[in-house]
């Protein structure tokens, strides 16, 4: 088995927060060290899959490298996002406690690592580490919180303001652009983009020409460019005013 170190990163806007630092909070350096050595490191391709929703929840995953997508598949087929998730993200918490299946399915957007324990032994380390069990106690209300308050502009965004937040979480800087205010989206489809979103590929393609068409975006075959992220935000904003 593989070991690694646990990431301790800190988020940008609009993607799901880290909180394995909330986890391991207070935590000493051989509490710690338990809770690793029950921990097996996996890796994942690109658009790998690395749970389906309705699987049973026997384990815990812990994104280490890369960033995966977490999406619910409706009974017509079409998917909608739910976010995107950063290293230091805890995957399948709530299910894992509870036992139920799982509500969501997750895929690598590319490269990824994750450590992944098992229910077995994650309940073992509850028993084990008393303040692990109170900042696990600690992280479910707050990702019960962030749902409630996550729920509502998802069901009311429209559309332009679902494209332009999925193209900002996917965007990585541009090379060379010190002020990161340029970002890359690189190897997306318009059939992809526009699974995430709940759309046509046929919007999506008539969304980008207007995005482009706005100074917002520039875009090539494999690749969009988001010109200037601060005004990006300012569309996005405008949208969800009107």
């Amino acid at each position: 088995m593989r070991m690694q170190t646990l990431p301790d990163v800190q988020a940008p806007a609009r993607t799901l927060s880290p909180k394995w630092n909330i986890a391991t909070e207070g935590l000493s350096a051989a509490q710690r060290q338990t809770i690793l050595d029950r921990m097996k490191a996996v890796s994942f391709d690109p658009k790998e899959i690395l749970f389906d929703q309705g699987e049973p929840s026997d384990t815990l995953l812990l994104v280490t490298e890369g960033r995966v997508r977490l999406f619910q598949t409706l009974e017509n087929g079409e998917q909608f996002t739910f976010g995107i998730c950063l290293p230091g993200t805890i995957l399948g918490l709530a299910a894992t406690v509870t036992g139920q299946g799982r509500i969501l399915s997750a895929e690598a957007l590319e490269s990824a690592t994750a450590s992944i324990m098992t229910r077995t032994d994650f309940l073992h380390c509850l028993a084990e580490i008393p303040p692990f069990h109170w900042n696990i106690t600690r992280l479910l209300a707050i990702l019960s919180i962030e749902s409630i308050e996550r729920s509502g502009p998802m069901v009311l965004d429209r559309a332009s303001v679902r494209l332009g937040t999925v193209l900002k979480s996917l965007a990585r800087p541009e090379p060379g652009d010190t002020s990161q205010q340029c970002l890359l989206v690189v190897d997306l489809t318009q059939q992809e983009l526009a699974r995430m979103i709940g759309v046509s590929r046929s919007w999506v393609a008539i969304a980008l020409s207007e995005f482009e068409r706005l100074g917002l975006i520039s875009k090539s075959r494999g690749k969009i460019v988001i010109r200037n992220a601060k005004r990006l935000d300012g569309f996005i904003a405008e949208e969800r005013n009107h």
